[in-house]
């Protein structure tokens, strides 16, 4: 059984109700949207609403989350949609939005930016293509020279990889895309380039004061301000995400895998569900099978122990999204298989594993040692917040998770933990009458579902009083009838 989730970035090749079905069926957990390219509300809401209507159809419980466009610097629009840059020569950025570039000069989309950049530092372009040195400033130019070039086009991005950038985090479309996104039932919103933890803790505050403050907040490690500050900005996270596009032109490509482990355990650490993305299957964007390295990308993230895997173009544009998405699911069945193996071979009671202890994390580590012990088939965390299935995902347990919960919007939050199976109850929980019930009811759901049959041993966690958050108090082991 797969217990890597699988991320998967809607867009014109997956839009349709018969692709998304058959990814979704192919092992797809979670939907993304990308800001960056709706304009308009109507079609956020068309997307999210094919999305549950699919999803109810299969009565799967996806979770979405929409991907904040964040304040992408962008260089302007140039004459001939680009010019051609020679290494070595004198080149302008200039406030101005509109002015059309030249191989002198061109505009910036995000001016305010210049009051914090500093003589001597790098100006990337392009994914770092195209190289600047800043020799001087004034109120309203960059003085440059070209230290690497070639052909520059229009609206291409910038990065700045040693300038500590002021702007907020969240810009006027933002805004604009989160009250859609609010207003039509996301799971998730994903914060872009973040620096710091106020900027997450500043859209928890927007979505805190809203009509719905269980939508969680994936913060994007993709500035090395970022990096710098990864434990605190997973503190006030949701969830983290190891963006490894601007990333890899923020700190150089080799950093990456580094910073990848770094932030899977720090996450793991501090119960912080975490996704790898950016160009895990790039060239089945275009072909109908991944390269070796690929595959040893994704296992490696997946040894690691991250909860989720993600694809952007692959499956927004790509030519082959059913494909891509099988070949992910073969490669995280393969890996998910293999981690068990090692989990049951070198088994051992860590005393310590995440740093802050509780009567929640204690019990869950108990279960998880005795489902070891007895060769259990299954874990049953029933779960008010989600948090203890949470925090059962993150010891890595070498069997599912079947997370039984009473609340609709916890269920699709749980699609993204590792290793954990969601499930909505029947009843509400101050509706069931005892113990022995509510574990019998989940069982039962569990069996029409092929998730355990008769015979299994459970090994099951529970807060008594029942459904009361951060209540896990007790554990029994049950054999399935």
């Amino acid at each position: 059984m797969k217990r890597t989730k699988i991320i998967a970035t809607l867009g014109p090749s997956t839009n349709q109700p018969d692709v998304l079905k058959r990814i979704l069926q192919e092992g797809v957990d979670v939907i993304r949207l990308n800001g960056s390219h709706y304009r308009e509300k109507e079609a956020v809401k068309k997307d999210i609403q094919l999305v549950r209507d699919v999803s109810d159809h299969l009565k799967k419980h996806t979770a979405i989350f929409f991907d904040l466009q964040g304040p992408k610097i962008r260089v302007g629009a140039f004459e001939n949609n680009g010019v051609v840059l020679e290494t070595g020569q004198a080149f302008t950025i200039r406030s101005e939005k509109d002015v059309i570039g030249t191989s002198d000069y061109c505009g910036l989309t995000t001016p305010e930016i210049i009051k914090d950049l500093n003589e001597g530092e790098p100006i990337f372009i392009d994914d770092g293509n195209i190289r600047l040195f800043i020799e001087s400033i004034t109120d309203d130019t960059l003085n440059c020279r070209v230290t690497q070039g070639g052909k520059v086009s229009n609206h291409k991005g910038v990065n700045l990889p040693l300038s500590t950038i002021s702007v907020s985090a969240i810009t006027k479309k933002d805004r604009e895309d989160i009250q859609s996104a609010i207003e039509y039932g996301v799971d998730y919103i994903a914060l872009s380039f973040v620096s710091k933890p106020d900027d997450v803790n500043e859209l928890r505050q927007i979505i805190s004061d809203s009509s719905a403050p269980h939508i969680g907040i994936i913060s994007k490690i993709e500035r090395r301000t970022a990096v710098e500050n990864v434990v605190e900005i997973a503190q006030v996270s949701d969830v983290v995400m190891v963006a490894r596009g601007d990333l890899g032109v923020e700190v150089g490509l080799e950093k990456v895998p580094e910073i990848q482990k770094r932030t899977i355990r720090e996450c793991n650490r501090l119960t912080t569900p975490v996704i790898v993305a950016t160009q895990m299957l790039e060239s089945m964007v275009t072909k109908p099978t991944a390269t070796r390295a690929e595959v040893s990308d994704i296992a490696n993230a997946i040894y690691d122990r991250c909860d989720g895997v993600m694809l952007s173009a692959e499956t927004a544009v790509g030519d082959f999204p059913i494909e891509v998405v099988q070949t992910m699911r073969r490669i995280c069945e393969a890996s998910d298989k293999h981690l068990a193996e090692l989990k049951k071979s070198k088994y051992s009671q860590v005393k310590r594993v995440f740093q802050v202890k509780s009567a929640a994390t204690t019990f869950c580590k108990a279960a998880d040692q005795i489902s070891e012990e007895i060769s259990a088939h299954v874990m049953i965390a029933f779960t008010s917040s989600g948090n203890t299935a949470l925090i059962s995902s993150k010891l890595n347990p070498s069997i599912p998770i079947l997370a039984p919960t009473d609340n609709l919007q916890v269920v699709r939050k749980m699609a993204l933990y590792r290793g954990v199976i969601p499930l909505l109850m029947k009843k509400k929980f101050e509706d069931i009458v005892s113990w022995g019930a509510m574990i019998q009811m989940s069982l039962e759901d569990a069996k029409a579902l092929n998730i355990v049959q008769a015979g299994d041993i459970a090994v099951v966690t529970a807060g008594y009083p029942l459904g009361r958050p951060g209540g896990t108090n007790s554990i029994r082991m049950i054999e399935v009838q």
